[in-house]
């Protein structure tokens, strides 16, 4: 009969201790702030009377109307305590493991998931909890990639372009048209279980738009939204070009593509197209120009200015002969480096012209110039 009793003795025990661990959580929690107190409301009470009490609270002690040095730090209680009932997650978390517990699910959150607090203890006692999922990375919204072309001489000076951008922006109160549903496990995607068998039940995902968020899922007809989820914006946009700046680089402004529920913003980029220039061509930091001369100037040397893309002129002077299709690199002269230090270098080829045709007195004269003697053509 004693060893009977032995484990009913053993479970009573048990329970009288995890009756007095929830009175000393109950008393932590209840130590802590009271956000239904702080909003002067009941636990029972719903979304619009929070949305009233807030109202009637931040107008009463907002530091512009309300002198008092306390002020501040109350207008402050009251916007979190709005901040967390009107969260229904937070809520949930708040109403069952009060503020304690809800620091401890945004340290979590911030830490990219893991567990501990109020489940942790329980689990141990095998009333629940567990490891909990590692937080979701945060879904954006697709990158856009928008052409812009230039000149080569703005890609010389550097140039700043204005522009209009019309993106889709979320709806004003676009908030107030989400409700909370489980089974949304991030924007499109809907998870739920399925019973394939007594005792087993499996995931099955689908994809659902209505869905913009983990347990949130979007309210069809909204009055909120009448005109759905976003609505169109139009934004004045500055475009700096920099200073030698490649083909294909990109200009981009972070998180000003359009806005999804549930989302963050993707990227708005203008990529950078060089328009072909008349005279330069040009690869990487270096440029390049074709250059024809007369027979005369490759025999006898020249000196020939050029003008740049900026309007700049210099010479480039040639003492000796000067060979067809002959390279000369004028040091400095290419484009400017995108990290700032100097320039590339300008390569020049020269295209030799020869005349159509001689006289004899030409051909006379070129001989006894160049030495020819016996005045044959025969080879």
């Amino acid at each position: 009969m004693a060893n009977r009793r032995t484990p009913l003795l053993r479970l009573t025990a048990q329970l009288q201790f995890l009756l007095a661990l929830f009175a000393i959580l109950t008393n932590i929690i209840q130590a802590a702030q009271d956000f239904y107190k702080i909003l002067g409301l009941k636990r029972s009470a719903t979304t619009k009377e929070i949305k009233k009490a807030y109202r009637s609270k931040s107008l009463q002690f907002h530091p512009d109307k309300n002198k008092d040095e306390d002020a501040a730090d109350k207008f402050a209680e009251i916007a979190y305590a709005y901040e967390v009932l009107t969260d229904e997650e937070k809520k949930q978390i708040y109403d069952r493991h009060g503020e304690e517990g809800l620091k401890q699910h945004e340290q979590r959150q911030g830490q990219g998931g893991g567990h501990g607090g109020f489940d942790d203890i329980f689990s141990h006692f095998g009333f629940g909890g567990g490891h909990g999922r590692g937080r979701q990375r945060e879904q954006s919204t697709p990158n856009v990639d928008i052409p812009i072309r230039v000149t080569m001489k703005q890609l010389y000076l550097g140039d700043t372009i204005e522009v209009e951008y019309i993106r889709q922006t979320l709806c004003v109160q676009w908030q107030e048209c989400m409700r909370s549903n489980q089974e949304c496990q991030g924007p499109g995607i809907k998870v739920r279980m399925q019973q394939i068998a007594p005792g087993f039940v499996q995931q099955v995902q689908q994809r659902d738009e209505r869905c913009v968020a983990q347990g949130k899922m979007w309210r069809s007809n909204c009055k909120e939204c009448p005109n759905g989820q976003t609505q169109a914006e139009k934004i004045d946009l500055t475009i700096d070009i920099a200073k030698g700046m490649y083909q294909g680089d990109p200009v981009t402004f972070e998180g000003v593509a359009d806005e999804k529920p549930g989302m963050s913003s993707g990227d708005l980029n203008f990529i950078i197209m060089q328009e072909p220039d008349e005279h330069f061509h040009r690869e990487h930091d270096h440029l390049y120009v074709t250059m024809e001369i007369p027979l005369v100037d490759a025999l006898t040397g020249f000196s020939h200015e050029f003008t740049h893309l900026d309007g700049h002129k210099f010479s480039v002077n040639v003492a000796g002969v000067t060979e067809c299709d002959h390279v000369m690199r004028v040091s400095g002269k290419g484009m400017p480096r995108r990290s700032g230090r100097g320039f590339g270098d300008l390569y020049i080829t020269f295209d030799v012209e020869f005349p159509d045709a001689l006289t004899d007195e030409q051909r006379a004269g070129i001989r006894k110039i160049l030495g020819k003697g016996n005045g044959s053509d025969e080879l």
